[in-house]
């Protein structure tokens, strides 16, 4: 039915995103649109969302001909979670606190990881 949201705003942006980023190689917005779970929205709202990360600059346009675009993540997750990490530090004129609570709210295995990358010469090579 025309006009009848069926996502939380921001949902639809959130499910594009995670279709991209699972991806071995750029899509086109139908191959965004058949990969999305529940409720498949119409093409032209899935372009939408596309076009609204493009602006927010979380995901890459690859024009291959006028009417052949693909779309890719801008970043990986693990960069998207770590860029938003440092800006919250940079937002903050009390670094240290927001570091101590953070790391104080670290469950066992995670400040583990932590100590092990910080140590030098120990840092954790990528899987």
């Amino acid at each position: 039915m025309a006009g009848v949201r069926t996502r939380q705003r921001g949902e639809l942006e959130a499910a594009v995103l995670a279709v991209l980023r699972r991806s071995d190689a750029p899509l086109s917005a139908n191959e965004v649109r058949e990969r999305l779970e529940g409720d498949t929205p119409a093409g032209t709202t899935v372009l939408t969302a596309l076009d609204r990360l493009y602006e927010k600059g979380h995901v890459v346009r690859l024009q291959q001909s006028p009417r052949r675009v693909r779309f890719a993540a801008a970043q990986s997750e693990a960069e998207s979670a770590s860029a938003a990490m440092l800006l919250a530090l940079e937002q903050n004129e009390d670094r240290r606190a927001v570091l101590l609570k953070f790391a104080g709210d670290l469950d066992q295995g995670d400040a583990e990881l932590l100590r092990a990358a910080l140590r030098p010469g120990k840092r954790e090579r990528k899987p």
